[in-house]
């Protein structure tokens, strides 16, 4: 029996497949697979990587057997209902539609399951399109085991109304007769198909409670988003376990860097430190950056409960008023914590920087460090441009660090300028929360001298890392971030035209130097962070992946992560690989093989367990923004319009950071074209025109906490008439007509 390790699914399922594609049409019983991996692994995990694959659509189980699908007659695919009850089967990479499916052939798959199927072959007309029809043979995969929402109460019947106003599923709660109609509820939904088409059965599985009570909002989003809350027993234990400081043996086989002066720069209200700098400014000019990043591959072994459920979560999640931890506390707030005056195991980067910002040397080390001191970004930004008489009895050497390290991060952003990075500002808010986590208020985000003091500084441990392991050939997890598509950035050229803004350059490979060129021109402008955001639409988002394939937006050949491995699971990765290396070439290369062929799935899952995050958090904060701003109805703000279309336009608040929507029934005082092309409505007899980037006072006039949404109207304008009030999107204005060229 192997050691369940991460990622294993993709090496197993690799060989798995290789199997079934040499045995074509015979396929092979699940013994058979079995045998075929030598005893290396558990059938447990056969299993489940069998199944895995078949949600893929890449193998299928017939009569015990198992066979590659493209060996078979069936097809793997989504259901999408159509309105009388039949179906689309969607199937393939980019899910085009390929069959139609009658209802009767539907064997109780709802909108969204994975199902198995059958392409008819009766001698009849094809269907909706001339598509070939098929029969679902089995569901593989519903699409909903749980949802979140609240009841809604119709007579003697109660039905789910989800969280995610987008899930069209039509579900009936059963057991839930004591439940009032604001309360959230996670219910677990029936595997049956009865009833009307879409209708579902579900049991009520956990009470959350009302919105109004402290807390409620964050378990809604944490049972939506499926996030882990609790750690599993095994996890607990392990952590348990562990010693609360470093034993001496410990720290008598690491470099020593204790003597170096070294401090943590977080937030305010950081609840892990698990990055510290040091800073020397030589007498030539030159720098040793210091980056020293807790080792928490040394306390989390590869395999282990605590590695697996990391693993699991792939991510630390961050709310307002609490951090879901990828980790037990007990090691990202203790062991792992670069608390000040203790020591703490790390592993560090040494850099040698000249001063013109080129990275001369780099050293890495199994290290030991004593933080000199606990700084906060606005202590540091105080330090920094607001000194006292006082600061230098009080900070002693803390102070000359902090001022090399200033120098040092102007050298390293002059640099990184000068490359062609694009380097964004964007306004952010920062939510103000009582004692019960209800928001009070909304303050601007910071990003100050300390700021990026430590982002330059991490960049460049980053980019050093990414480096050594290209050199070395070993394998690990990069962050890859791929340029725009043409089409992208032809639609934003089209944007900052009637801003007076050009973007030069030949679109199918546009540098970055081009962007970074567009952003500096707005900078003090005030249409800087609409413009900002324009640019950051346009690009694709960063992933992970077992390749370098650079970092467009950073203009960076090789990049990685490697700082903050307490709450990113490819930080882990990507120390467990510079250890190995450390280590000596043997102990580097004994488990490269298998983790080549891991590391795609553990890409493609991180990737996702970010993105999960992320979408948790903005969810979160969109919903504390809407009950807060519920209060405010009748209000007015400064905003600027950030999309327009012909049913409305939307409206960024300044003040709140957050956007709203005036509908096109609210635009009263004319009739308004819309022009696609300009990206405006334009009134037909005052001629007033709202256009992308315009500056516009409104009204919020209400707030649906449902969709988290505000609508808004513009300040100023009567309400519309009852014979307006339902009034249908603007009329388009017609393309205009190109002159025929002479030529």
């Amino acid at each position: 029996m192997s050691i369940l390790l991460p990622g294993i699914e993709g090496a197993v399922g690799r060989r798995l497949l290789d199997r079934l594609e040499s045995a074509g049409r015979q396929g092979c019983a699940a013994e058979e697979l079995a045998s075929a991996l030598d005893g290396q692994w558990c059938e447990e995990e056969v299993q489940r990587t069998l199944r895995g694959l078949e949600q893929e659509g890449l193998v299928v189980e017939s009569a015990h057997r198992w066979y590659a699908l493209r060996f078979t007659q069936w097809v793997v695919g989504t259901i999408q209902l159509l309105e009388r009850g039949d179906a689309l089967i969607r199937s393939g990479r980019d899910e085009e539609a390929g069959y139609f499916a009658a209802r009767r052939n539907l064997k109780g798959a709802l909108d969204g399951d994975t199902v198995l199927v059958r392409p008819l072959r009766r001698k009849r007309r094809r269907v909706l399109r001339r598509l070939p029809e098929a029969a679902v043979v089995r569901i593989l995969r519903r699409r909903d085991r749980t949802v979140v929402g609240t009841v809604e109460i119709g007579g003697d019947r109660r039905w789910l109304v989800p969280f995610d106003p987008k899930n069209p599923i039509d579900l009936e709660v059963e057991g839930a007769t004591d439940l009032m109609e604001d309360q959230f509820v996670v219910v677990e939904v029936a595997d049956r198909g009865t009833g009307p088409v879409g209708r579902r059965i579900g049991q009520v599985r956990e009470l959350l409670g009302s919105p109004e009570t402290p807390g409620v909002d964050v378990r809604v989003v944490l049972r939506h988003f499926e996030i882990p809350e609790e750690f599993p027993t095994a996890a607990g234990e392990e952590a348990a376990r562990l010693p609360r400081d470093p034993e001496p043996s410990e720290l008598a086989e690491r470099r020593d860097l204790t003597e170096r002066t070294t401090v943590t720069i977080d937030g305010e209200t950081a609840r892990d430190f698990d990055d510290a700098i040091s800073v020397e400014a030589r007498g030539d000019g030159s720098f040793l950056l210091g980056v020293h990043i807790a080792d928490v591959a040394h306390y989390v072994p590869e395999g282990s409960a605590l590695d697996l459920e990391a693993y699991r979560r792939g991510t630390s999640v961050y709310f307002p008023d609490r951090a879901i931890p990828m980790l037990p506390e007990s090691l990202s707030n203790g062991l792992c914590s670069l608390r000040p005056g203790v020591p703490r195991l790390t592993l560090s980067a040494l850099l040698d920087i000249s001063p013109a910002g080129d990275v001369q040397r780099c050293r890495f080390a199994e290290s030991v460090i004593r933080s000199d001191r606990r700084l906060t970004y606005r202590e540091v930004r105080r330090l920094l441009e607001e000194p006292r008489a006082s600061d230098r009895r009080e900070y002693g050497e803390v102070l000359e660090l902090l001022r090399a390290a200033r120098r040092l991060m102007s050298v390293l952003l002059d640099r990184r300028t000068q490359r062609g990075s694009i380097d964004f500002d964007l306004p952010e808010g920062d939510v103000i929360l009582d004692a019960q986590g209800f928001t009070v208020g909304v303050r601007p985000g910071e990003r100050t001298t300390a700021h990026r003091i430590i982002e330059e500084f991490m960049i460049a441990a980053n980019e050093a890392v990414a480096g050594e392991l290209i050199r070395q050939e070993s394998p690990a997890l990069f962050r890859i971030h791929e340029g725009p598509r043409p089409l992208e950035l032809e639609e934003l050229r089209l944007l900052l035209r009637p801003l007076g803004l050009t973007l030069k350059g030949d679109l199918r490979s546009l540098h970055p130097a081009a962007l970074q060129e567009v952003l500096h021109r707005v900078e003090g402008r005030p249409e800087e962070a609409f413009v900002s955001t324009l640019v950051l639409r346009t690009l694709l988002r960063a992933v992970y992946s077992p390749e370098s394939k650079g970092h467009y937006a950073l203009a960076s050949r090789h990049y990685t992560h490697f700082t903050s491995p307490i709450r990113r699971y490819p930080d882990l990765v990507v120390h467990r690989r510079l250890k190995a290396l450390l280590a000596g070439r043997g102990a580097a290369a004994a488990a490269e093989s298998l983790l080549v062929q891991r590391l795609p799935a553990m890409a493609a899952h991180c990737s996702t367990t970010e993105r999960r995050a992320e979408a948790s958090e903005r969810e979160l904060l969109k919903w504390k923004l809407a009950r807060f701003l519920a209060s405010r109805v009748g209000e007015s703000f400064a905003g600027r319009i950030t999309g327009v279309h012909s049913f409305g336009f939307f409206v960024f608040l300044e003040e709140y950071f957050v956007d709203g929507m005036v509908p096109i029934r609210r635009l009263a005082d004319d009739d308004y074209v819309f022009d696609p092309a300009a990206h405006e409505l334009t009134g037909q007899q005052r001629g007033r025109i709202f256009r992308l980037g315009g500056e516009v006072s409104v009204v919020l006039t209400a707030v649906d906490l449902r969709y988290r949404s505000l609508e808004l109207k513009v300040a100023g304008m009567s309400d519309p008439s009852p014979r307006l009030a339902e009034r249908r999107p603007a009329r388009r204005r017609p393309p205009r007509r190109r002159r025929r060229s002479g030529r």
